[in-house]
C-alpha cells in the first residue's frame, strides 16, 4: 500500500514534511556518529536532542501510517 494513499491532503502534506525531515535528521546523525570520539559537550547534546527529534519523527510517521491502513479499512 503506498504511504498516504488513504489520508486527507493535509496528512499526506505532514507525512511527507515529516519524510524530509526524517532524511536531514538521518544525515545529521551520520555526522555525529562519525565524530563521536572528538565532539565537544555541546556537539553531544545536539547529538542527544537530534535521537530525541528523530524517535519523535518515527513516532509520527508510524501514527499517520495507520491512520492510512484505518481510513483504507473504512473505503
Amino acid at each position: 500500500m503506498e504511504d498516504g494513499y488513504w489520508l486527507s491532503l493535509e496528512d499526506k502534506q505532514k507525512m511527507e514534511a515529516f519524510k524530509k525531515e526524517l532524511e536531514s535528521l538521518k544525515a545529521a546523525h551520520k555526522n555525529f556518529a562519525k565524530n563521536k570520539g572528538g565532539l565537544s559537550p555541546q556537539d553531544r547534546e545536539n547529538w542527544r536532542v537530534n535521537s530525541k527529534r528523530t524517535n519523535e519523527v518515527y513516532v509520527e510517521i508510524k501514527a499517520l501510517r495507520f491512520k492510512n491502513i484505518m481510513e483504507a479499512g473504512k473505503g
